[in-house]
């Protein structure tokens, strides 16, 4: 009798400790599996839409399970937007969401998106109505914000539809709104210098330079040109 009981104990042991690394599992196995998925949302400036994406990866590597998928994208604006655009030959895409698990991060062009997504009280979309209303300011502004948004300076983004007056003549909003983009451009420059991204900054510096060719004549370009100019 005493020979089973001795049998019994470790059948017991064997027992609980298999119910302990069941339990673990049905616990870590989700966990883990949360961990592999990247998925988020992505911006085109070129085309002002947006769409998902989703992919599998190895937790803490950049070595992919799986392909990416994509949902279809669309735009959150309309036409009254839209139409002051120009597409180009390039189409690039910025994320602006990604999440990993537990982590979610927002990036530059949720920044645009979320203006694009704004509604007034009535729902009816704010920058929209407002271009609707507005279409020749709203052909000064929109160009400049989707150049900011393809050299990914999303940041100053706030402060062009901030200094946005629809009351003000389109040479006068054009130059309050380059301004924005000239301050933009140089604090980025910047960046850039310290990264050494030499490439990245002499383009920046090209556009910068020739956002400002409409006010050659104007004694605070020809400062900000020359400022410009300078290594």
């Amino acid at each position: 009798m005493a020979e089973n009981n001795h049998r019994i104990v470790p059948v017991r042991g064997l027992m609980i400790g298999l119910i302990a690394v069941l339990l673990v599992a049905l616990f870590a196995i989700p966990m883990l599996i949360s961990s592999t998925s990247i998925s988020g949302e992505e911006f085109s400036p070129q085309l002002f839409q947006k769409r998902e994406f989703a992919y599998r990866r190895f937790p803490g590597t950049k070595i992919r399970i799986s392909s990416t998928s994509l949902s279809p994208a669309s735009s959150p604006c309309s036409k009254s937007i839209l139409t002051h655009l120009s597409s180009g030959e390039k189409t690039d895409w910025h994320v602006s969401t990604v999440q990993q698990g537990g982590n979610f991060h927002e990036l530059g062009p949720k920044i645009l998106t979320d203006y694009l997504q704004s509604t007034n009280a009535d729902g009816s979309n704010v920058w929209d109505a407002w271009s609707f209303q507005n279409p020749t300011v709203a052909a000064v502004l929109w160009p400049i914000v989707q150049e900011v948004a393809v050299l990914e300076l999303y940041f100053c983004i706030p402060d062009l539809l901030r200094n946005t007056d629809s009351q003000l003549d389109a040479n006068t909003l054009k130059k309050r709104l380059v301004v924005v983009c000239i301050e933009a451009a140089k604090e980025k420059l910047k960046s850039l210098a310290e990264t050494k991204e030499f490439r990245s900054e002499i383009e920046l510096r090209i556009w910068a330079l020739s956002i400002t060719s409409d006010f050659d004549s104007d004694p605070e370009f020809q400062e900000l040109r020359t400022e410009l100019s300078k290594p």
